[in-house]
């Protein structure tokens, strides 16, 4: 798990919950590893940065529409005009779904202008803004930790056509590059981004698994008039190369200033038609659902937790024959604050990596590095949270049997201290310390001149609690991880003696059991195989593709942050058409 903490273009962001679109993401990059020299304050095996599209150097008219399962219809345009010393870009969505889930329905909209400009040879300025905006009517965190819930139809749901979730998120990105001297670059960053949120809804009482039957499972009202988060951050980098005798160093300096706010609301009263049916007393079960509230949604208290960062960084990569070596060192001034508290810490991390070709096919490295990550939120009982601290072990072998296709094999062992942990809606606890082993196998690139595949092989050896202040949670394995999963995709190009181009494209994930928390009931989600599949053809302007989902119809189950369940949608196609000027 991320924790909850992710990148956009290299920016962290503190965003739980927050949808985000992909009609104008250009890539996803899984950076695998200990990263948190550079990224800063992120967890030890690695980080998830999403890559958006900006202004090219070249024409781009693209219109798609796709129409789905679910009543799922959806639009989007990517537009970009190059002028020379100025590039704008203008990407648009629109989608509207119903969905296989009881009362659910979904509206979602974005718009992300660009525009780059080269005042002066050298100098490059940037603007990325992106506002988006989704409604969940029938909104849902998911199903209660019961025996039979995994029998249930796809359609089950605690949640009530009232049910209503609002999220609005704006974010903005400036960014100046300067060349100095050689092939040395500065470059000033910032980036913003801001949700307002609120809503009304249904959720299973509480994260337990004791026994109780699946119908009288109590449920809740979930509900709040706020539930905002803010983050902004700062960088100054200046990155290049210079050579010191036989050794070639590529060296990166930077300072980040982070700041980080979540501001939100419950309402502790809800005109119910007795206390028995107010918040806090749950005679209201799975089987006998709340109703709306006669006297709608009043009273709330509101609260705010946030974090300030400041933190300098310099990383060193270091080239000599067959060898390379990766050097780099990390200080953050850190500063939480929650319900008024605030309480300081400071930390310095850093990691090391060493790699060695052996020959151009075979290539052999180590990995170390350590993690720094302030936990925001407010302590059960009051007060802040101790900062999350982590290391990480990886050693791999990487094989290029054929140019086009890469082999890796890798072992890890990650230690976790400190781990924050959700108690209720508005408090948080951390547990001792967790530790992750394991092995991962994976193969990509194209394989013959037709077929390109994918495929990953991870088994996890452990996965569990160490220590705690609990002694009976020591040993719980930790929510979501399987022992053994694997995944696979291949696409071959068709030979076609008729014009355009077709290619097929099949899938299958499989992953096994796994717990769906940390307390060690026992509870667990079952594993399952999935199947998918697709065909693509190409003339001309058109582009034509149409996506087939869980042909299997498996029954798959995830956990929500080891409270809920929430099932994955059953056997779904899409068919899409891409039009290219």
């Amino acid at each position: 798990s991320t924790a909850g903490v992710n990148y956009r273009d290299g920016y962290r962001l503190a965003e739980i919950y927050t949808p985000r679109d992909f009609a104008n993401v250009e890539r996803i990059e899984f950076v695998k590893g200990p990263q948190s020299v550079l990224y800063g304050q992120a967890q030890p095996a690695g980080a998830v940065n999403t890559i958006t599209k900006v202004p090219v150097a070249e024409a781009i008219t693209r219109f798609e529409a796709s129409a789905g399962s679910f009543s799922t219809f959806r639009g989007t345009a990517d537009i970009n005009r190059d002028f020379g010393a100025v590039a704008v870009r203008l990407n648009v969505m629109g989608q509207t779904a119903d969905s296989y889930v009881d009362f659910e329905q979904s509206d979602s909209y974005l718009i992300a202008p660009s525009i780059r400009v080269e005042p002066l040879a050298g100098v490059s300025l940037l603007y990325s803004g992106e506002y988006q905006r989704t409604t969940i009517d029938g909104f849902s965190n998911g199903l209660p930790f019961a025996e039979g819930v995994f029998d249930l139809p796809a359609s089950a749901t605690v949640s009530q056509p009232w049910a209503r979730l609002n999220n609005e998120t704006v974010s903005t990105r400036i960014e100046a590059v300067i060349d100095l001297w050689g092939d040395w670059q500065f470059k000033q960053g910032f980036y913003s981004s801001k949700t307002n949120r609120d809503y009304q809804g249904v959720s299973p009482a509480f994260n337990q698994f004791d026994g109780t039957p699946l119908a009288d499972y109590p449920v809740q009202y979930n509900a709040g008039p706020q539930d905002d988060q803010f983050n902004q951050v700062f960088r100054s980098e200046a990155y290049g190369t210079l050579t010191t005798g036989p050794l070639t160093h590529t060296l990166l300096a930077g300072y980040e200033h982070f700041r980080s706010r979540f501001d939100f609301g419950f309402y502790d009263q809800f005109g119910c038609d007795d206390a028995d049916n107010c918040f806090g007393n749950y005679t209201r079960s799975f089987s006998n659902p709340l109703p709306f509230p006669p006297g709608g949604f009043t009273g709330g208290f509101f609260d705010s937790s946030g974090a300030r960062t400041d933190a300098v960084y310099l990383n060193d990569q270091i080239a000599v024959g067959n060898l390379r070596i990766l050097a780099g060192v990390r200080h953050d001034w850190s500063t939480t604050e929650a319900s008024g508290e605030q309480s300081r810490t400071g930390a310095t991390t850093g990691r090391f990596g060493a790699l060695y070709s052996f020959a151009p096919e075979v290539t052999a490295y180590y990995s170390y590095g350590q993690s720094f990550v302030p936990n925001i939120g407010r302590r059960v009982g009051g007060g802040t949270l101790d900062p999350e601290r982590g290391e990480q072990h990886e050693i791999g072998l990487k094989i290029a049997p054929k140019a086009g296709l890469d082999i890796t094999l890798s072992a890890y062992d990650i230690q976790k201290r400190n781990i924050r942990f959700r108690a209720n809606a508005t408090e948080f606890v951390t547990i001792g310390e967790q530790a992750s082993r394991g092995f991962e196998a994976t193969v990509a690139g194209a394989v013959t001149r037709r077929l390109q595949v994918i495929a990953n092989y991870a088994y996890a050896d452990r996965a569990e609690t160490t220590a705690d202040i609990n002694p009976l949670r020591v040993g719980n394995p930790l929510y979501g991880v399987p022992r053994h999963s694997f995944n696979a995709w291949g696409r071959y190009d068709v030979p076609l003696k008729i014009a355009g181009n077709l290619a097929v494209g099949a899938g299958v994930v499989v992953v096994g059991d796994r717990a769906a928390d940390n307390d060690g009931s026992g509870f667990r989600l079952p594993g399952y195989t999935r199947l998918d599949a697709a065909l693509f053809y190409t003339i001309d302007k058109v582009d034509l593709a149409l996506n087939l989902r869980n042909l299997n119809a498996a029954a798959i189950f995830d956990t929500v942050d080891g409270f809920f369940v929430q099932r994955q949608a059953p056997r779904s196609v899409t068919a899409t058409a891409r039009l290219n000027f």
